[in-house]
């Protein structure tokens, strides 16, 4: 089987804060990129013998393909993160799949006015956009509002100053919790100060990205204004919670075979194919394990429900493909990879 990843070295490290670094890397024959801004790249990464995958939003962009780049802040137990922020030094080669994601300007519906509001290190996909969007000039009005806890956690901010300096169609503005700077906003984000920055929501296009809570927040105020929430879009690697009704599996099981792998198990219904691969010892790639980067891709015969299909082509998802992660069997299957 052919292998999904590439090796990319890594030729520049940046920190751009205390604990936050941006990692640049090119292909090792020089060869050029292809993405799209927003999307992101899966990293396979040995961390004390055992190997992990995490899939982080590029911060580069695709109008300038010779090199991407990835920007990654230090969290509280990040196994991943904070292992590469420790040991990832330029010269060292990296196992990469090839950049995915649908969080991108060409495959959402957008109009010529752009909010990208993001916080922390949410800020990667959108500064990917606003980089690309303005090198290759397109005809839109870039509204960048960034929230973070002070001014010295702003990511990026000498570059963010002058992009606000050099175009006319870019507007830059920050919350910060932490300030008595009366140029930027002081708080969080909430209503007085979105209806402060954003006065007209009609015609306006949202794409935004950030924890959990930071985006729940940005949904539920853009809905309290009556936005168009066709024009909403957000970007996450946590799976969203679906509240079912507690159900037993009866005891229902179902046999499974990989036969590239020889082999054949049994696995009780409502589990996720993936878990019941990974158990088996089938060598499958679960990197964000929440239907979002498609890593965990695999054919199925038999039947299957699945809750996400992200990545996957209408042609993939007819000739029997599915993320595992996100897709549990209902029947006997086969599954190849």
């Amino acid at each position: 089987m052919q292998s999904q990843f590439e090796p990319l070295i890594c030729t520049k490290r940046i920190d751009e804060t205390a604990d936050t670094t941006t990692f640049e890397f090119k292909k090792l024959d020089d060869g050029l990129f292809e993405y799209k801004a927003g999307q992101f790249l899966t990293f396979e990464v040995d961390v004390a013998g055992e190997v992990e995958y995490r899939a982080y939003s590029l911060s580069s962009t695709p109008s300038k393909p010779e090199s991407v780049a990835v920007t990654i802040k230090r969290v509280a137990g990040g196994k991943v993160s904070n292992y590469l922020l420790d040991h990832l030094q330029a010269g060292i080669a990296l196992p990469v799949m090839a950049p995915a994601g649908e969080f991108t300007i060409e495959n959402n519906q957008v109009t010529p006015d752009i909010l990208l509001m993001s916080a922390g290190s949410g800020i990667t996909p959108c500064m990917s956009m606003a980089r690309w969007l303005l090198d290759t000039e397109q005809k839109v009005n870039i509204h960048f509002i960034y929230s973070a806890r002070s001014e010295t956690d702003i990511i990026m901010f000498s570059e963010l100053e002058s992009l606000n300096q050099q175009h006319n169609n870019f507007q830059l503005s920050f919350i910060l919790e932490e300030t008595d700077n009366c140029e930027f906003i002081a708080g969080r984000l909430d209503v007085i100060n979105f209806t402060q920055l954003v006065s007209d929501v009609a015609g306006k296009t949202i794409f935004t990205c950030g924890p959990t809570a930071y985006m729940q927040v940005v949904e539920s105020l853009a809905e309290s204004r009556g936005f168009d929430m066709d024009l909403f879009h957000k970007e996450s690697f946590v799976p969203e919670v679906v509240e079912e009704p507690e159900q037993s599996d009866n005891g229902v099981k179902y046999q499974v075979v990989a036969p590239q792998y020889g082999k054949s198990f049994t696995i009780n219904a409502g589990k996720t194919l993936l878990d019941a691969l990974e158990e088996a010892g089938v060598p499958i790639i679960g990197a964000c394990r929440s239907g979002v980067c498609g890593s965990c891709k695999c054919k199925v015969t038999g039947n299957v429900e699945s809750s996400s299909s992200a990545t996957l082509s209408a042609e993939q998802i007819q000739q029997g493909y599915v993320l595992s992660c996100s897709s549990k069997v209902t029947s006997d299957a086969v599954v190849e990879l």
